[in-house]
């Protein structure tokens, strides 16, 4: 009996050691589970997700400084809480376009789709848009860590419509991807996209 104790003791004894000497590369593991990005190539439409405005707004505007998109769709109907405190009720959509704005980009080149309060429902508002003008080609930018939620969501559902689907993530100001356990905002962001995507592959 003692034996089996022992046993089992130097077994988890190792396999703490184990965890704890391979602890970054779990955590950064961890992480890589929820990017799912495609290279950055030039196209007419890319659609900015609510849930960021001023990191995927920026990331936005960087892209079309650059060149690799010619217009902008901002989507979303959430209000931000904190603005309606001030009395102020503006969609997270307009919020991405007065962020893209202030870093240069112009309004023509900008449209707004303020429809959808979560990502399944942004995705048919998105793609509806898309058969409507008859695009066969779109970006969809989002979070580092929302992405791999993105993927689940919208690939499969775009290309039954002959639309194809290319996935950019925006690096968070509030932490590093990198290093996300270092910082709260990083832990929750985290966690908070794990939970949404288990609940995503059970009931999509």
């Amino acid at each position: 009996m003692k034996r089996k104790f022992w046993a089992i003791l130097l077994f988890f004894a190792l396999l703490s050691a184990l965890v704890f000497g391979f602890r970054y590369k779990l955590l950064n593991l961890a992480a890589k589970g929820l990017v799912a990005t495609d290279e950055i190539v030039s196209l007419d439409y890319a659609f900015v997700l609510s849930g960021g405005a001023k990191d995927r707004g920026s990331f936005a505007a960087e892209l079309f400084q650059t060149g690799s998109v010619n217009h902008i769709v901002c989507t979303g109907a959430n209000l931000s809480p904190d603005l309606e405190s001030y009395g102020i009720n503006l969609e997270e959509s307009f919020l991405t376009k007065i962020q893209m704005e202030s870093l240069g980009v112009p309004s023509d080149n900008i449209s707004i789709l303020p429809y959808g309060t979560s990502t399944i429902e942004e995705s048919d508002y998105i793609l509806n848009f898309c058969l409507e003008n008859k695009l066969e080609e779109i970006a969809i930018i989002s979070s580092l860590f929302h992405t791999r939620r993105i993927a689940l969501v919208f690939m499969k559902k775009f290309e039954r419509e002959g639309v194809l689907v290319r996935i950019y993530g925006a690096a968070s100001t509030q932490y590093s991807e990198k290093s996300w356990w270092k910082s709260e905002a990083g832990l929750i962001a985290l966690n908070n996209e794990y939970v949404k995507l288990i609940y995503y592959l059970f009931k999509y």
